[in-house]
């Protein structure tokens, strides 16, 4: 992924989430335990995670074939499902967006100054509240009724993400 790229990504993700803010979208609260939303983030994530195991340059398995241990995972996430879908969706949604930063930081590594709202955006919004969620979905369920319980906080809270997104649709013409 090139640096212009990961700007791209991080556009659309912030684009997208101002609009849903702003709009106090109902997605933001039946998203929580939606099932087709779930089964949508969970495949997104096992299957992302799995092909970043499966091209690791040499990892340390044990000794074991690297697809038995990448079968392993991916049917041990996917039995997640089964075993603990309350909230799912929102752990999906963490890990996502932790690949997700991983990448765009990946695309900034050694491209200061052009890099600087990539690497501030990725840490701050998608590692931080990425972990957070992971690791605490019911923070996520806290955080949208806070914001959504009155129509102002949405309203700027949208308008922040959205010219942030702009911000970064703007970085794109300034990456030699």
């Amino acid at each position: 992924m090139s640096l212009a790229q990961a700007y791209l990504v991080l556009a659309a993700i912030l684009l997208l989430s101002g609009g849903l803010v702003y709009f106090n979208a109902p997605i933001l609260k039946s998203f929580r335990r939606d099932k087709f939303a779930t089964i949508i983030l969970l495949i997104a994530a096992v299957g992302w995670f799995g092909f970043h195991l499966l091209h690791l340059p040499e990892p340390d398995l044990a000794g074991l074939p690297r697809e038995i241990i990448v079968w392993v995972f991916v049917i041990a996430g996917l039995l997640a499902y089964f075993t603990m879908p309350d909230f799912l969706s929102v752990r999906a949604l963490g890990v996502l967006m932790l690949f997700t930063a991983r990448q765009t930081l990946d695309a900034g590594y050694r491209q200061l100054p052009y890099s600087l709202l990539d690497a501030s955006i990725s840490y701050a919004f998608l590692v931080i509240l990425g972990l957070w969620w992971a690791m605490s979905p019911v923070a996520f369920n806290k955080q949208c009724d806070w914001i959504l319980e009155k129509p102002a906080r949405s309203k700027t809270l949208g308008i922040f993400f959205f010219v942030t997104g702009l911000a970064c649709l703007l970085q794109i013409k300034f990456i030699p």
